[in-house]
Order: C-alpha cells, then sequence, then structure tokens
C-alpha cells in the first residue's frame, strides 16, 4: 500500500494555486515591508525628529524615512539570501506547523513562503535586488553633505557585511545565541542613523543606540520563544532552547526596564517635554506589565502576544516623540 502524501510545503502550494502573484509580488514579499516597514519608517523618523528641535527640514527628513526603507528592505532580502538553505530545510519542518505557516503569511502576504528558498525567486536574482536596494539608499547617502553623507555610508556598509555574517554566526552556533547580539545592531543603529543624517555624533545618538538596541534584543527574545521548537529542530542554540521560557520571560523584563530608562535619559539629555515623557510612561507600563504576565505565566502564546505589545510600544514611544517634537515647533512650550 503506497504511502500517504504528505502536506504540500509552502512552496507546492504555490505553484500549484489557481490564481499565483506576480514575480514582482514575490520580490515585496522579500522586503516584508508590509509587515515590518511600519517599524523600520518609525525607528528612523525616531531619530531624525529628535535631530530637529528648532523646526523641520523636510527635504532631509524625507530622505531620511526614504533611505531607511529603502536600505532596511535590502537587508531583509539579503537575509533572505544568505539563509536561504538553511530556509528550504525550515520550509520542510515547518510544513505541519500551523503557526509557522501563519506567521510565514503575516510577514509575506503575497506568496505566504520564502521566495528564495521555495524557488519563486533565483538566488541570483534575490541578490541582485538586495544589492540594487542597498546601493539606491547609498545614493540617498550621498545626497547629504559631509559628514553626513560619510556617517550613513559607513552605517550601510557595516550594516550590509553584518546581515550575511549574523545568518552564518546563527546556524552555526551551539553553545551561546551570540547572533542575537548582532541581530540587536541591526536594528538599534537605525535611530542614529536618522539622527546622524542631520547632526554629529553626540550623547543623543548613543542613547538612542543604546534604547533600540535594548528594546530589539528583547523582541528578538520574544520571536525565539514562538520559534523555539523548529530551531531545536535545526540545532539553532538561543536563550530559549538553553535556559527555557520563564529565564527568558524575566530576561525580557529586565531589558524593557533598561529600555525605558535609556529613552528616559534621551529625553532628558534633548530637553523634550511633557508629551514624549507621558507617552513614554505609558508604554513602559504596557511593555513592562506583558512582560511581567509573561514571567509568571511562561507559555508561548504569552511570549506571540507579547512581540505584539512590544511592537505597540515602539509605536507609541515614536508617536509620542513626534507629537513633542511638533509642539516644540510651535512654541506651545
Amino acid at each position: 500500500m503506497p504511502a500517504a502524501p504528505g502536506p504540500l510545503l509552502p512552496a507546492e502550494a504555490w505553484a500549484m494555486a489557481d490564481k499565483k502573484p506576480s514575480a514582482a509580488l514575490a520580490f515585496v514579499d522579500l522586503t516584508r515591508v508590509f509587515y515590518f516597514g511600519p517599524a523600520v519608517f518609525s525607528i528612523f523618523l525616531l531619530g531624525a525628529v529628535l535631530a530637529m528641535p528648532d523646526g523641520p527640514h523636510w527635504s532631509a527628513l524625507i530622505r531620511v524615512v526614504f533611505l531607511g526603507l529603502v536600505g532596511f528592505s535590502g537587508g531583509f532580502v539579503l537575509n533572505d539570501w544568505a539563509d536561504r538553505e538553511a530556509d528550504r530545510a525550515m520550509l520542510t519542518a515547518g510544513a505541519r506547523d500551523p503557526e509557522y505557516l501563519r506567521q510565514l503569511r503575516r510577514e509575506r502576504p503575497f506568496t505566504g513562503t520564502r521566495p528564495i528558498a521555495a524557488g519563486i525567486v533565483s538566488p541570483n536574482a534575490g541578490l541582485a535586488f538586495a544589492l540594487a536596494l542597498i546601493g539606491i539608499s547609498a545614493i540617498v547617502a550621498l545626497t547629504f553633505p559631509a559628514p553626513h553623507r560619510w556617517y550613513l555610508l559607513a552605517i550601510i556598509a557595516i550594516s550590509t557585511v553584518l546581515e550575511p555574517a549574523y545568518c552564518t554566526v546563527k546556524h552555526r552556533q551551539r553553545r551561546f545565541p551570540f547572533a542575537t547580539f548582532m541581530s540587536a545592531y541591526l536594528v538599534g543603529i537605525c535611530p542614529p542613523a536618522g539622527y546622524l543624517a542631520i547632526r554629529r555624533p553626540d550623547l543623543t545618538a548613543l542613547l538612542l543606540l543604546a534604547s533600540v538596541y535594548l528594546w530589539e534584543f528583547g523582541f528578538n527574545q520574544l520571536y525565539d520563544t514562538v520559534d523555539a521548537d523548529n530551531d531545536r529542530v535545526r540545532g539553532i542554540t538561543t536563550l530559549t532552547t538553553l535556559l527555557g521560557l520563564r529565564f527568558v520571560a524575566g530576561w525580557c523584563f529586565v531589558l524593557s526596564v533598561l529600555a525605558t530608562a535609556s529613552f528616559v535619559a534621551v529625553w532628558r539629555v534633548t530637553h523634550s517635554g511633557i508629551a514624549m515623557l507621558a507617552g513614554i510612561c505609558a508604554a513602559a507600563v504596557l511593555m513592562i506589565g506583558a512582560d511581567g504576565y509573561f514571567f509568571f505565566r511562561p507559555r508561548v502564546r504569552v511570549g506571540r502576544a507579547g512581540i505584539t505589545i512590544h511592537q505597540v510600544y515602539l509605536m507609541l514611544m515614536v508617536a509620542a516623540t513626534v507629537l513633542d517634537t511638533i509642539l516644540r515647533w510651535r512654541h506651545v512650550y
């Protein structure tokens, strides 16, 4: 008697679908712009508006945000290219995991899979697309005056090298999750990049790096809790696979407190107003409370909810900072 066929992999289901998305939409999925785009937009905007306390510089602001979205999207594509072999194995391992398939659909709504690993986009085309996006961001960086263009080009170059290095380290680490530190840098550097497009390096830039680095570090831990079973299958070491959910929940709580303290320091150094402080307090209550609940109820579904709450925290922080800056521009205080 022949064996029953296994479930279709996302790539196979995509190939057999009656209505297939265009190749262009597969390239859009590689950027993950609909899932992560708002957060990327926000963190570059955060740094840029803090660099403009006396009034808006609209041309610089638009270029910073555009550079951030295009460059970060290029990094996502480069990540998928560097991770294509591991992702192919992951698609096979995760084919029976409904939550894994749902997360693929959230991040990549048009194909519902990883386009390069699934064979929808060739590796060469994916790499060319990534380098084209990164090249566009570098061209935009050159429109800024010196020394700001050099700050931005250095950040772009370092991040371009670090992205595939992160993928390599992530899949080879066996004793300690070093890759988490690299991943947090790739996000944490974004607000300082927005700030350095207009200002020179100072304490504000350093505090912005610290605050978003700590936030991203905690965010990554929550992501790892959701992906722990698949990481074990692939032999990838994370804090969750090493030390368990309760330790990670406690660690996320500590990181949230430290990230909030860093944001308060940013508020203090930039002499910002009550709107920013109120946003920091509201966001802190939400995120620290969620992490505390996760500690007392260390369940994967609670960690999954924490991912959304951490994203809301960042959005609140950015919204409060932008509102505070607008009030200062209008001389309300």
